[in-house]
């Protein structure tokens, strides 16, 4: 049994646009509110702050990634899909 094999080039590229965006959405920084920086629970938060910056910096990076791998598996497919129709179009 023969099963076709369909690819969406463009939602690909959809895809791996929204990625790119949600990369950029984690990259940005909180902004600072006012504290009391004399109390001891101002460097526990300050501290889980900080921490939570450092994911969401390794998650942008990985989605990021994610979304390039998208756009260059979605570039390869089309080219390869349209060198084997031209190479079909050649022998038919």
């Amino acid at each position: 049994m023969v099963h076709e094999l369909s690819v969406d080039g463009a939602g690909l590229n959809n895809a791996a646009s929204q990625s790119g965006e949600v990369a950029d959405a984690l990259s940005v920084t909180g902004v600072e509110g006012p504290g009391s920086a004399g109390q001891p629970s101002h460097f526990a938060v300050a501290a889980l702050d900080g921490a939570l910056a450092l994911v969401r910096s390794r998650q942008a990076v990985r989605v990021r990634g994610h979304a390039d791998d998208m756009r260059t598996a979605s570039a390869r497919y089309d080219t390869t899909d349209g060198d084997a129709a031209g190479d079909l179009t050649r022998w038919v």
